[in-house]
């Protein structure tokens, strides 16, 4: 065995990239997805269109810093404005019937036939309330469009524990593994320093 000591600051982790070549049955996608039914409003999804960048910022920040997402806070003003009201980007936000955002969804239909699920989480304080699979059931709806053949994701080992064996139950299959190596957001300003606790600061 051959371990690789990387430099203090920087972090690595096991990148697993999943796909799915193939709509799934209409019978599979027609399971009861309730809990997001806009008439019944527990919860809903919401298509956000033309997001202010520092709006996202927070979104992205709630969402995604127990796990380390990083990429969109490198980009400046015009950059991720650029990006996230791009007419081919489809961004979504889950609401509870109070009205607090309990996830993110973010579609870039960018390159011909495909989709690539980018962004796929819920705030922490509403993972175990049974979210995940209608959820899921709805981006896959709004994922495969008539003129898409592949739908993808990728997530890596600081997401949740459970995420890789929730994407293969949800009919991804992996296809490649992938080493990524970068400082550690927490440690260039991009995160909070108590952000991922999970995950120790070496500096």
């Amino acid at each position: 065995m051959t371990f690789t000591p990387l430099e203090k600051g920087q972090l690595a982790s096991v990148v697993t990239a999943l796909e799915m070549t193939k709509r799934p049955d209409d019978k599979w996608l027609s399971q009861d997805t309730t809990i997001l039914d806009i008439d019944n409003n527990p919860y809903h999804l919401e298509r956000w269109k033309d997001p202010k960048t520092d709006r996202y910022r927070d979104l992205f920040l709630k969402i995604g810093s127990p796990w380390l997402w990083f990429s969109r806070l490198e980009l400046d003003d015009r950059a991720l404005k650029a990006l996230i009201t791009h007419p081919e980007i489809e961004i979504y936000r889950l609401r509870d019937n109070d009205n607090h955002i309990a996830g993110m969804i973010e579609l870039d239909f960018r390159k011909k036939g495909e989709c690539e699920i980018v962004f796929f989480g819920l705030d922490v304080k509403y993972i175990g309330k049974k979210l995940g699979h209608p959820v899921m059931i709805h981006t896959l709806h709004k994922a495969w469009k008539s003129d898409i053949n592949r739908v993808w994701l990728h997530s890596c080992s600081f997401d949740h524990p459970a995420a890789l064996h929730f994407y293969q139950k949800h009919h991804f299959q992996p296809y490649q593994r992938m080493i990524e190596i970068h400082d550690d957001p927490r440690l260039i300003g991009l995160l909070p320093k108590e952000a991922a606790p999970h995950i120790p600061i070496i500096d």
